[in-house]
């Protein structure tokens, strides 16, 4: 009897409750079987002891936190079910060679990868003691990390990208940030969306057209006059080297971007690309076939949409892409070496700058965005004007470009608070004004629920309605002045913040 399926469910199980795998009646509900069927077909199937096996699952997800997380070495074994330090200690020892402490300051980095057939889990790079993973077993070599051919490669385990993903309570919406996140954390490093938020500026930006509504206007690329710099500073705040490759000539573009592609995955390492899926909005390549003549990966435009049209899904879930160079801006290569990540005081002195810099000159446009407080005080006129509003005005096109203002000062000032919480717990000398612009970032967000409840909600429909009415609109625009008088006063702490 192949009793692998059954091995498969088991490493499942524990890796979704190996905080809190304490007995084994668990395990037992899991498949069916006593527990002294699952560890003797465990054992008999993997060449490793089911107990020893769960310690090193606790170990390795440990050690994923230990270099990751803000959480203290204590409080991490804890959390793993070790009564005390000195026990995880050992545990940890026996198993990595090291002690906790040292292998928070140590060279290893910690990632995700293919542990079994089709689970992906956090694991020690560089480590090949089978007793983290279940390689060595029946067909999990056929399904490994990276599956190569003569002219295909594909890397398993790249993290999915998808609209609307929640961690730790913030839900993320602007797709650069959420690859960058994705591919780092595959390649070891968990940088939190939140700080490459605020690293790139798009945590702070507020743009409005000078030419009126504009239903793009939180695109990321209009957050400065150079439209590559927010991703250039986010591979900085990350210490990566990185490379950007723009072809705007379509004839060309293949031909600049394939060996590149090619390059990067045979070593193992995703790209973000603009485009591929969908508008020229950030991806993730995770692989190549036909020798580059097709590209897989994970676009948030996938999965359903006018996008979807003669698209593939690989069985992995990545999109398969044909003709691929048509539909691609750019491409963005990071490099694996880990360097020196940008200081908060470099963060602050550009997060300043978004806020108060009132023209903002943008690629590729003969009219800058208004930027700061002259980007509010547009977006409120705009609201209120009457003569904008008449029978033949296009209310669809106003509400969408409303909600891009919306966008980019809920998220935006969402992920500015949680930033600045942040740095209050890293840095007990200043706590006192960074929880105050985190109170104020905060408060500047809440505004966009006061103006949702406005509008009638979030829907369309009765947002065009209520749009019409002048009173609401009246309404919405105080509360649009309320929101910038608040950001206002959260730059004039951050002002004071630099200064000392």
């Amino acid at each position: 009897m192949d009793y692998l399926p059954d091995v498969c469910l088991l490493a499942a199980r524990i890796e979704e409750n190996v905080k809190g795998i304490a007995g084994y009646r668990d395990l037992e509900n899991t498949v069916g079987f006593s527990y002294t069927h699952i560890r003797d077909l465990f054992k008999r199937t993997t060449n490793i002891s089911l107990s020893r096996y769960i310690l090193a699952r606790k170990i390795a997800n440990a050690a994923f936190e230990i270099r990751h997380s803000d959480k203290s070495i204590t409080e991490i074994a804890f959390e793993y079910g070790f009564t005390n330090l000195e026990t995880f200690t050992r545990a940890f020892r026996r198993f990595t060679g090291l002690n906790p402490s040292k292998f928070k300051k140590s060279s290893y980095l910690c990632g995700r990868r293919i542990i079994c057939p089709g689970i992906y889990a956090p694991v020690i790079l560089g480590f090949d003691d089978p007793v983290f993973t279940l390689h060595h077993i029946k067909e999990v070599n056929e399904m490994g990390e990276i599956q190569k051919t003569a002219d295909s490669c594909i890397l398993y385990g790249v993290p999915k990208v998808y609209f609307g993903k929640t961690v730790d309570g913030h839900m993320q919406l602007t797709p650069f940030p959420m690859c960058l996140q994705a591919v780092l954390n595959y390649m070891g490093q968990n940088i939190s969306y939140t700080q490459i938020m605020a690293a790139s500026g798009v945590a702070f930006r507020m743009r409005f057209d000078t030419k009126g509504w504009n239903m793009g206007a939180a695109d990321i690329s209009f957050t400065y006059e150079e439209n590559t710099r927010p991703f250039q500073l986010a591979f900085k705040a990350a210490g990566r080297r990185f490379r950007i490759i723009e072809e705007p000539d379509k004839a060309k573009a293949k031909t600049a971007y394939l060996a590149h592609i090619k390059s990067e995955l045979d070593c193992g390492r995703p790209l973000i690309a603009l485009g591929v899926v969908g508008p020229p909005e950030a991806c993730i390549v995770t692989g190549y076939q036909n020798n580059g003549e097709t590209l897989l990966g994970w676009s948030l435009f996938q999965g359903g949409g006018p996008f979807d049209e003669n698209l593939k899904t690989h069985e992995t879930g990545y999109f398969i892409r044909e003709n691929w160079w048509e539909n691609t801006e750019a491409i963005m290569s990071i490099g694996e070496e880990v360097g020196n990540l940008t200081a908060v005081k470099d963060i602050l002195e550009n997060a300043l700058v978004l806020m108060t810099e009132e023209n903002i000159g943008t690629y590729n446009r003969s009219k800058p965005f208004y930027g700061g407080q002259a980007a509010y005080d547009a977006w409120a006129r705009m609201v209120e004007d009457d003569s904008l509003y008449t029978e033949s005005t296009n209310m669809f096109e106003v509400v969408v470009s409303h909600q891009e203002q919306e966008a980019m000062l809920w998220e935006g000032r969402t992920n500015a608070a949680a930033y600045f919480a942040a740095l209050a717990q890293q840095h007990p000398a200043m706590s006192h004004g960074f929880a105050e612009c985190a109170r104020l970032f905060e408060a500047a967000s809440g505004f966009v629920q006061k103006m949702q409840a406005a509008r009638g909600g979030r829907d369309s429909e009765k947002a065009q309605m209520k749009f019409r009415d002048k009173q609401t609109r009246l309404e919405i625009a105080s509360l649009i002045r309320q929101a910038a008088a608040t950001e206002k006063d959260a730059c004039n702490v951050i002002a004071a913040l630099i200064n000392s």
